[in-house]
C-alpha cells in the first residue's frame, strides 16, 4: 500500500513506450469500433473507472465480469471488437478464458497484468502495469497501477497521449503520499474503540467503482460484513441495519446527492455510530467517532479525480484488520483458487466460458 506513490512514478516512466508497442501489435485502431473490458474483483473495479478512456472516436465500451461477458446475448466477437482482459495476477481463468475464445473468434485481444511472465497462451498484446510484485491477496498498489495502465491504453489507441503520461508522473504521487498520512490518522482514530459490527458504504455516480474497491479491501482483510449502496437507495430499506455499532463510510463529492449524504451522516452520528467521510472538496476532521478525509475539489478527468479516494478506504481496511487481531496478508483459504479452478499459473486455461458466437466462429 505504501508503495503506491512510487508505483505511480514508475508507471509514468514505462507506460508510454509500453502502450505504443501494444498499439502497434493491435493494428489499425480505427477498425476497433467496440471495446470490452473484462476482469474480476479489483480488476473489474479498475476497468469501470477507466472505461471512459476507451470511448474516443465514438467507440462503444463495456466493462463486464467474465461470466457476463461469456454469455451476453448481444456480444458477438469479430474484427471490430477489442477485448481487454484485466488480471493483476495474470492467472484469472475466467478472464483468460474469455480472451482465449474471443481471439479464436477473430477479435483483437490484450491482457493488462502485473505479472506478464505468468501469462499462459499468446494474445495480440500484453501490457505490464509496471507496479512490481504484490504477493498478498488484497491488491492495493496493483489497483492504482492497473487504473493508470488502462487509462494510458485507452487514450493511446489513437496515439499515445503525452498529457496522460505527464499527469501520472505529476501531482498524483504527491497526493497519494499525502493521503497515506492523513488517511492513516483518520483510520486509526476510528478503530481505537474496537471494531464495528458491520460496515456500510454509501456513494453515488462516478464514485461507485472506487467505493466497491474499498469495500472489497475491508472484506478481504478484516473479514467484516460490508455492503455498498447508492446513498438514495440506502435510505429505502438498508438503513434498518444501522445501529450504534455500525461504521458508515461515505465516498463522493459536493453535488446535490452529497447533501443527502450529509443528512445521513448526522443521523448516524446521533445513534452514536462511527463515520468515515471521504469527500472531494471537503475538509479534514478527526474526532473520536467521526473522521473526514478531504480530496481535491472536482475538476479534471473523472478517472484521475476518483482514483485517490481508494487510499483512505485501503487504510481503513488495514486498521480494522489489525484491530481484530488479524494480519492483512493472511489467507484463510490458501488452497481456494486451486480447488475451484479460478486462477492458474500454468499454461492451461479454463474453457468453460466463451462469448456468444465463439463456438461457431471457432468451428467447435
Amino acid at each position: 500500500m505504501q508503495e503506491q506513490p512510487a508505483a505511480v512514478r514508475r508507471a509514468g516512466a514505462v507506460l508510454g513506450p509500453a502502450v505504443a508497442q501494444a498499439r502497434v501489435r493491435l493494428g489499425d485502431p480505427s477498425l476497433l469500433r467496440r471495446v470490452l473490458l473484462v476482469g474480476s474483483g479489483t480488476s473489474h473495479h479498475a476497468s469501470r473507472i477507466a472505461a471512459e478512456a476507451f470511448a474516443a472516436a465514438g467507440r462503444q465500451v463495456r466493462a463486464m465480469v467474465p461470466s457476463d461477458a461469456a454469455y451476453a446475448p448481444d456480444l458477438d466477437p469479430g474484427p471490430d471488437l477489442l477485448v481487454v482482459g484485466v488480471s493483476q495476477s495474470g492467472g484469472s481463468t475466467g478472464t483468460l478464458g474469455v480472451l482465449d475464445r474471443a481471439r479464436a473468434a477473430g477479435a483483437r485481444t490484450v491482457l493488462v497484468t502485473g505479472e506478464p511472465t505468468a501469462v499462459p497462451p499468446p494474445f495480440d498484446a500484453v501490457l505490464d502495469v509496471g507496479c512490481g510484485p504484490e504477493p498478498v491477496g488484497a491488491k492495493t498498489k496493483g489497483f492504482t497501477a492497473t487504473v493508470l495502465a488502462l487509462l494510458a491504453l485507452g487514450r493511446g489507441l489513437d496515439g499515445v497521449d503525452d498529457q496522460v503520461i505527464r499527469a501520472v508522473g505529476g501531482e498524483l504521487p504527491e497526493l497519494l503520499s499525502d493521503l497515506l498520512v492523513r488517511g492513516s490518522v483518520a483510520a486509526e482514530r476510528l478503530t481505537t474503540a474496537g471494531t464495528p459490527g458491520a460496515v456500510h458504504v454509501v456513494t453515488w455516480g462516478v464514485w461507485r467503482p472506487v467505493a466497491d474497491e474499498g469495500a472489497l479491501k475491508i472484506l478481504e482483510t478484516s473479514l467484516l460484513p460490508v455492503e455498498v449502496w447508492d446513498v438514495e437507495e440506502f435510505l429505502h430499506g438498508p438503513h434498518r441495519r444501522l445501529s450504534p455499532g455500525s461504521l458508515l463510510v461515505v465516498v463522493g463529492d459536493q453535488d446535490p446527492r452529497g447533501r443527502r449524504a450529509d443528512a445521513l451522516v448526522r443521523f448516524v452520528r446521533s445513534l452514536g455510530a462511527r463515520v468515515l467521510d471521504v469527500r472531494a472538496g471537503g475538509r479534514d476532521v478527526v474526532e473520536p467517532a467521526y473522521a473526514a478525509v478531504a480530496l481535491p475539489a472536482a475538476g479534471g478527468p473523472r478517472a484521475e479525480q476518483v482514483l485517490p479516494a481508494v487510499v483512505p478506504l485501503q487504510l481503513l481496511a488495514l486498521a480494522l484488520t489489525r484491530a481484530r487481531g488479524l494480519r492483512p496478508e493472511a489467507d484463510p483459504f490458501p488452497d481456494f483458487h486451486r480447488l475451484l479452478g479460478s486462477k492458474t499459473t500454468g499454461a492451461t486455461v479454463t474453457r468453460s466460458v466463451q462469448p456468444r458466437g465463439a463456438r461457431r466462429a471457432a468451428g467447435t
